[in-house]
């Protein structure tokens, strides 16, 4: 045999000897023997890199299924092979994120954009780490570029019945001003004022505004109209002083917050002013989308390109929860329709963003009766403890927690009378995680000893301890009654 007909058939064996451990990691990993496979997998790598594209997708395919925590250990073992690709990093930045872990997915980021700073996803899976968003690469971009177009300062609209007093010069998309295109469509052309009469107007408008907060005995709402008109006319130094008392008088209120930032960036030209003003309600307020807005064009004014493009990212992830709105009621009613046709799949992800967002009970509610019809158990619970935290005086959630958890200890019993120990000892734990309590934790310690499993009996006695108030009867017992805290123990279990 000639020596290159060796080394082809070398070379052969190799690859497949990479492609039989490559195999049998997916095989550990489909198992859950997490060590097994990752020693395998780099075994593989080693012995044929170019399989390190396959763990790429094989990463991306776990991870868009929800298995971000394995997508994560095959990006690790990667990791140790190849430390500078940066679409590894970035991947593994994804699933961090997906995970919660934004410190450690910011570090990976930054890493891949020093490899790679020409590519767009990095930059912008960066920026979305500031506010804890997951949607990731080609989505995230397609979010943030479409609300980029706004460029200009956001104002809020005139209160009560003085609404649409007078026009607010808010900025549209091109779509949005399409839309609006069509519906005025065939509608009667305005005649357009001259400047006496157009000063007549603004004069009397002005009176009227003034005659509200008069005798309204300066209510913010008042205050926030009469500043909004000042603004709007060009009488600045007016317009920050009646604005300024709105949020004085409502201080927690992103509203004239908002219409006092645009006042100061417009007519004081105080951009500093107006973003501190701006990030101290946006603490207050995280899901306020006008806020967000006027953060982003502040940044972007003052050539902070970076600390714009987080708001704007921001900006973007929020607007398509409420179906790019800056308001929520179209989210509302678009997610409400879905729920009286059943179209429970679709309208999960709006009630979990509307429920987040706007913290009331109904949202809650609604979100418990789709996952129960989806036996979708550990979100049951979550709603309805989620519920409880908004109303707990809601009878009905309390009573529908306990009785689930009821069942699995019914379970449990029935299966213990069967002699079914361990899988007594499963329903067990379902119900504990559901509703601990201290009969439910102490038929734990006694089925984990007759088991032999010590470690988790001893865990379970110190969730019975913790419940049924023995803790502190140890505590004393340090102090000479120890021996009667044991005998309560030993009885009890």
């Amino acid at each position: 045999m000639a020596i290159w007909d060796k080394l082809l058939s070398s070379s052969s064996d190799q690859e497949k000897k990479a492609d039989a451990l490559w195999e049998r990691a997916i095989k550990y990993f489909d198992g859950k023997l997490f060590n097994r496979a990752l020693k395998d997998l780099s075994e593989a790598i080693d012995l044929n890199p170019k399989l390190s594209e396959r763990g790429l997708e094989l990463m991306a395919s776990l991870s868009s299924g929800g298995n971000d925590e394995q997508a994560l250990s095959i990006g690790l073992a990667l990791l140790k092979i190849e430390k500078e690709n940066p679409e590894l990093l970035n991947q593994l930045g994804n699933s961090l994120r997906k995970l919660g872990s934004f410190g450690r997915a910011k570090k990976l980021y930054t890493m891949a954009i020093k490899l790679d700073p020409k590519n767009k996803n990095h930059k912008y899976n960066l920026a979305a780490c500031t506010f804890g968003i997951s949607t990731a690469d080609s989505e995230l971009v397609r979010q943030t570029l479409t609300v980029e177009a706004y460029t200009e300062l956001r104002r809020n609209e005139f209160l009560g019945e003085r609404l649409d007093f007078y026009p607010i010069p808010n900025q549209v998309l091109e779509e949005e001003g399409a839309k609006k295109g069509e519906e005025e469509e065939g509608g009667e052309e305005e005649e357009e004022m001259d400047d006496e009469s157009k000063a007549q107007l603004i004069d009397m408008m002005g009176k009227q505004l003034k005659e509200d907060l008069s005798a309204s005995q300066g209510a913010w709402q008042d205050e926030f109209n009469l500043g909004l008109f000042y603004d709007l006319v060009g009488l600045g130094e007016l317009s920050v002083q009646h604005l300024a008392k709105a949020v004085k008088v409502d201080p927690k209120n992103p509203e004239p917050v908002n219409n006092l930032a645009v006042a100061l960036v417009t007519h004081k030209e105080n951009s500093e002013k107006a973003e501190s003003l701006l990030l101290e309600s946006l603490n207050k307020n995280k899901f306020d989308r006008t806020t967000v807005l006027n953060l982003a064009v502040i940044n972007r004014m003052q050539g902070k390109s970076f600390q714009a493009l987080k708001f704007y990212v921001y900006l973007g992830d929020l607007l398509a929860k409420s179906l790019g709105d800056f308001d929520t009621e179209k989210a509302e009613d678009f997610a409400n329709d879905l729920f009286q046709r059943r179209k429970y799949l679709e309208a999960i992800p709006f009630y979990k963003n509307l429920g987040k967002e706007k913290q009331e009970p109904i949202w809650f509610e609604k979100l418990a009766v789709m996952y129960f019809n989806q036996k979708k158990e550990d979100d049951y619970i979550m709603a309805l403890r989620e519920l409880l935290t908004l109303e707990p005086e809601n009878i009905d959630a309390a009573e529908k927690i306990s009785s689930t958890a009821q069942k699995y200890e019914d379970d449990a019993r029935e299966r213990m009378t069967r002699g079914n120990k361990r899988h007594a000892i499963q329903l067990f734990n379902k119900s504990v995680k559901i509703e601990p309590t201290a009969e439910r934790w102490v038929e734990l310690v006694q089925l984990y000893k007759d088991d032999g499993e010590e470690n988790y009996a001893d865990f379970a006695l110190r969730q019975w301890k913790k419940l049924s108030g023995q803790e502190e009867g140890d505590e004393e017992g340090e102090n000479g009654e120890k021996s009667g805290g044991e005998s309560q123990t030993a009885e009890a279990t």
